[in-house]
């Protein structure tokens, strides 16, 4: 089977001349008396219950009042999205006010797709930084590393399109720590525009807050829209500007703005800021752009009718496709069935160790059709081994049948979407000849 790759957050310290990250002595943070804004009139501490309280005279008769002994000094996020393709930074600082240890946590959401490119963690500093490590390699260093008290982060899944980065790191009184998360994501176009999403989720009040989003796009942007995603509580807040290839969002709450009510201690800041946009199109080719030694070639045209298909899901059975692998398959599926149109054709094969199919020839699109392969595909138990081999000829032999017997429109567009996990285990890939001069082989990898 394939195997699968995870990021493993394993630190280590490097010298500081291998990083761009400023530290200088940390003098990006502020000295605690510029801190009072989130703490104000801030007095000595004492310690109760792992928190902290302002010590006030007992014939005041006043009622202590808690203090997050954890300052968050600033949170920024910063995209740069290129021809459809976006690079995101993900910055934070903190630092710790009480006279003990604290354990400070990163946790973002990032979205699905992304890959991430670098993480840093700077204290007092000294800097270390991340490693990537074989799925299962990873999580054994993982473990032993939580295992010893060492700080280690692991990514996980949490929605259907976002992915939870989570790290955490005990730091010492006094102490200034900066995290910082790179990745970078291809945007593609559904419901006839691109979305951006950055989900923001602080944890509380930042003295400076700042999210700026910058969009190059040389075909020129057809229109810019950031939708409300926070009730209206930060109405007017995102300042945008836009000209003829370029764009620029702005997200500045200050720190009366970030909060949930004039008095409350904390973050309205807890959902997702989305871009949304489209680019100029003409009837032509698509669009070719070469940039850094890559090329990529975007076709997207407007005006033309849906091109009818012909497709042959080849869905993995196996045992290795037990548990969330299977499950996402399903909803995957269940997915793409009800994006197909009525004069499209499809059929299912499905396979382990042997090849199993829900129709032996294709049948059309309709609302009956599609519920019952939903009932056939969710019926389904992995088990066993890995004939991939068989199962694509299997789907190629109901493919040529149709096209000898003259089922397929002229005009169509032949498909076969194979869902694996991995390698085949039961027979090695043969030479497969389609005879259609149109097919398209696609594989899709469930979640790994």
């Amino acid at each position: 089977m394939q195997r699968p790759v995870c990021l493993l957050i394993w630190l280590f310290l490097l010298e500081a001349q291998a990083f761009e990250i400023p530290i200088n002595g940390n003098s990006e943070f502020a000295e605690y008396s510029d801190l009072v804004e989130l703490a104000p009139d801030k007095l000595p501490f004492v310690q109760e219950n792992g928190r902290h309280q302002r010590s006030l005279p007992e014939e005041s008769g006043e009622e202590t009042d808690t203090v997050d002994p954890v300052t968050l000094y600033s949170y920024k996020v910063q995209s740069t999205i290129t021809s459809r393709v976006a690079t995101t930074t993900i910055q934070s600082k903190l630092v710790n006010n009480s006279p003990l240890p604290q354990s400070v946590v990163f946790d973002v959401q990032i979205p699905k797709g992304a890959f991430i490119s670098n993480f840093t963690m700077t204290v007092n500093g000294m800097t270390f930084t991340s490693s990537i490590k074989e799925k299962t390699v990873g999580r054994a260093l993982y473990s032993q590393a939580r295992a010893k008290g060492k700080t280690a982060g692991w990514v996980r899944s949490r929605t259907l399109d976002m992915e939870n980065f989570n790290t955490e790191v005990n730091i010492p009184p006094g102490a200034k720590v900066q995290f910082e998360l790179h990745y970078q994501e291809v945007k593609w176009r559904k419901l006839g525009s691109y979305e951006h999403k950055i989900h923001l989720q602080p944890g509380k009040l930042a003295k400076h807050l700042e999210v700026n989003v910058w969009i190059i796009e040389p075909q020129g942007m057809r229109f810019l829209h950031v939708p409300d995603t926070f009730e209206g509580h930060f109405q007017g807040v995102p300042v945008i500007s836009k000209g003829q290839q370029k764009a620029h969002v702005s997200f500045k709450p200050t720190v009366a703005q970030q909060r949930k009510c004039p008095n409350c201690t904390e973050t309205a800041v807890n959902g997702e800021l989305v871009v949304m946009y489209d680019v100029n199109r003409e009837e032509k080719a698509g669009e070719l752009e070469v940039f850094n030694g890559y090329f990529v070639h975007f076709f997207a045209p407007e005006n033309l009718d849906p091109i009818p298909k012909n497709i042959l899901f080849v869905i993995d059975v196996s045992g290795s496709m037990w548990g969330i692998k299977m499950k996402q398959t399903v909803e995957a599926m269940k997915t793409i069935l009800d994006d197909l149109r009525t004069d499209d054709q499809f059929s299912v094969v499905d396979f382990n160790h042997n090849v199993r199919t829900w129709r032996n020839d294709l049948v059309s699109a309709t609302k009956t059709q599609i519920a019952d392969a939903k009932r056939y595909i969710e019926k389904i138990q992995p088990s066993g081994g890995t004939n991939i081999n068989e199962a694509l000829l299997r789907a190629i032999f109901i493919l040529n049948e149709a096209s000898n017997m003259g089922l397929l429109n002229p005009d169509s567009v032949s498909l076969i979407i194979l869902v694996s996990d991995g390698d085949p285990t039961v027979a090695a890939m043969g030479e497969m000849t389609a005879g259609l001069d149109n097919l398209s082989i696609n594989h899709f990898f469930p979640y790994l």
